[in-house]
């Protein structure tokens, strides 16, 4: 569906600029009969694709014979309009191409912009996301020169949307409001409510579920809520409150939308399965008997479509409802059963969210699998940032660009600085006190993380005087003890005695190894100080599987945040090992923006987190993360493996 909606919205644009253009090429150079009548065919949408483009290819050759590149430029993308209604991204690349190139050579801005973003659009088509996104970039220029603040808009949308698709949840949200701004006019409506959809889903996926509510409700409140344009928005605002753990008021929402007699008309069938698996899946959180039988009816219409990304989304429902009853076979035939699908439509992040599943839900998970979800994990990370990185690229050469046209807007600010000089003299008092006061605030904030800076450090401190003190001096009288009880005369023959002195040995050994833990490395070494607590943890029983880092991963990060760090992955381990009788542990590492982002995962019994005797242990981690202006949150049920994410700056 999310396809169909970015296809219906580019043909939207793309239809409008060519039929408005070779109308006005009909009306300014009707040069024969034979041309009115060519022009007339190609228009035709009742005749075959075939006879359309013939009539076209004649038309464009008239043109070409007179000589007129104005109306040759517009059939030219005309015919690229064509090829891909009809898939042939190849050779609709091709038209849009050659309509660039006309147009450049005549200066024809306009139509230099219109032809960059059917090249788009193709790209787009082709799956060269990178590619699109960077000629849609080209593209807005063009418009901004033009200063059709419109056509700026809606391809700013359209790059918003290929950055969400990419998994650039963030820029997608920057790119986004960017082109709020420029849809300002009521024909913008479409856009508009395609931008509030767009960062409303955004929001969803970066769990700024508050936020991302009021994005909806912005487009709910634009549109008439018993029109099929607002089942979509409808359907999102429950699937937030479900994310929300909301799941009657959910439930309420989903129902009005499934009310809407148009979605059970049959060209909305996938329309109706959506809403219909999302009801469901409330349902079935809320107990409510009918909910199974409703996840499988909407699976049924998505096999009837042929909705590969919807029957995905359908096992993931039926996972999940027969994992909250502790039917784990079940759940487990469901999980591979949307790997399976995963596979077909080539996703890999489904696949990462099916295996996890499928490792959790196994008894004894095979290897292929293990390995299958390390490598996909580490994948999608590594293309992640690199997404990012080719965005910011293409972010930096547009700044580059626009920079004289920046300097000149300041240069003219300065003009006018000096014929203002009265007024701004007032103005900077004012500035002056704000400036002031933000200093003030700025050195309070700056007292307070000095202040929880000491104290981490002091606890550091601590600790390090404590394993000395240990180790120097208990540790050494221990073992002084140890050597007079030796020197008794018959003391080591007696097996009593024997056990004694083992168990001081025993003791000893222990100290000397706490004294050790709290010497940690955070230098160059830290990741491979990390890597050798993860693998202390594992052994023939429990297998602990993380994400391959560059060197250089941990380089930006303070070392402060590096041991709490450490203490936090120690903790979380311990408790398994003392509790969970895990068999699979994963713990991955990431980079988003200016976040490390940590998860962990086993598939062990789990704990239920509304109890206070499960949460004690963990609030010393929570204390730890939130002291580095960090966040950690759990995710656990009994007898469904635990879950902890956990962010911080560097």
């Amino acid at each position: 569906m999310k396809n169909y909606i970015f296809s219906s919205l580019f043909f939207v644009l793309l239809f409008g600029i060519s039929c408005n253009d070779l109308n006005r090429v009909a009306k300014k150079n009707p040069s024969s009969d034979s041309s009115s009548k060519h022009y007339k065919i190609s228009r035709n949408k009742k005749l075959s694709f075939n006879e359309r483009k013939a009539a076209l290819d004649s038309l464009i050759l008239e043109t070409s014979e007179i000589d007129d590149d104005s109306s040759l430029i517009v059939q030219l993308g005309y015919k690229s309009y064509l090829f891909n209604a009809e898939r042939k991204y190849d050779s609709a690349l091709v038209y849009a191409q050659k309509m660039f190139s006309k147009s450049s050579i005549i200066s024809d801005t306009l139509n230099m912009a219109k032809s960059l973003f059917k090249i788009g659009l193709s790209e787009y088509y082709k799956n060269n996301l990178l590619e699109a996104y960077s000629i849609y970039n080209k593209s807005v220029n063009l418009f901004l020169k033009l200063e059709d603040s419109s056509e700026v808009g809606k391809k700013l949308l359209t790059m918003a949307v290929i950055q969400k698709k990419l998994g650039d949840f963030l820029g997608s949200e920057e790119t986004a409001i960017k082109a709020l701004k420029f849809l300002q006019h009521p024909h913008d409506r479409k856009y508009i409510l395609g931008s509030y959809h767009n960062l409303s889903i955004t929001s969803k996926e970066q769990k700024n579920y508050d936020e991302a509510l009021e994005w909806n409700k912005r487009a709910l409140d634009s549109v008439n809520k018993n029109t099929l344009e607002a089942i979509k928005y409808i359907n999102t605002k429950g699937v937030i409150l479900i994310k929300q753990g909301k799941y009657k008021k959910a439930l309420e929402t989903l129902s009005e939308a499934y009310s809407n007699q148009r979605i059970f008309e049959p060209k909305y069938k996938n329309t109706r399965a959506r809403v219909l698996d999302n009801m469901a899946y409330a349902k079935s959180k809320l107990n409510d008997p009918n909910g199974l039988n409703q996840l499988i009816e909407a699976l049924k219409l998505r096999k009837e479509t042929n909705d590969f990304s919807g029957q995905f989304a359908s096992y993931i429902h039926l996972v999940s409802h027969h994992k909250d009853r502790n039917q784990n076979e079940v759940a487990l035939q469901y999980a591979e059963n949307a790997f399976e699908i995963a596979k077909e439509i080539k996703g890999a992040e489904a696949k990462l969210e099916a295996l996890s599943y499928i490792l959790t839900l196994a008894k004894e998970p095979k290897k292929e699998f293990v390995l299958e979800y390390q490598r996909l994990n580490d994948s999608i990370n590594t293309f992640r940032q690199k997404i990012k990185n080719q965005f910011a690229k293409i972010k930096y050469k547009t700044d580059e660009a626009q920079e004289t046209v920046i300097r000149q807007n300041i240069q003219i600010a300065q003009n006018k600085y000096e014929k203002s000089k009265d007024e701004n003299q007032k103005l900077a008092l004012t500035i002056l006190l704000l400036i002031v006061s933000s200093i003030g605030i700025f050195i309070n904030y700056r007292n307070k993380q000095q202040t929880k800076i000491a104290r981490i450090e002091e606890r550091h401190k601590t600790n390090s005087r404590l394993s000395k003190k240990l180790h120097d001096e208990v540790g050494n009288d221990l073992y002084y003890l140890l050597l007079q009880l030796q020197k008794v005369s018959g003391f080591t023959s007696d097996q009593e005695n024997l056990k004694i002195l083992k168990g001081f040995d025993t003791v000893y050994h222990k100290l000397r190894d706490f004294s050790r833990d709290h010497k940690i490395e955070t230098g160059e070494e830290y990741g491979d100080e990390l890597l050798s607590l993860l693998d202390s943890y594992g052994d023939e029983n429990t297998k602990v599987i993380t994400s391959e880092l560059e060197t250089s991963f941990w380089a930006e990060v303070s070392p402060l945040k590096k041991e709490e760090l450490y203490w936090v992955l120690k903790e979380l381990l311990t408790n398994m090992k003392k509790h969970s009788q895990a068999t699979i542990v994963a713990v991955t590492f990431a980079k988003e923006k200016k976040r490390i982002i940590v998860n962990y995962i086993d598939n062990g019994i789990g704990m239920n987190l509304k109890k206070p005797i499960s949460k004690n242990g963990l609030r010393n981690v929570e204390i730890r993360m939130k002291d580095i202006g960090g966040t950690i949150t759990f995710d656990s049920k009994p007898e469904e493996g635990f879950k902890a994410n956990i962010v911080f700056t560097p």
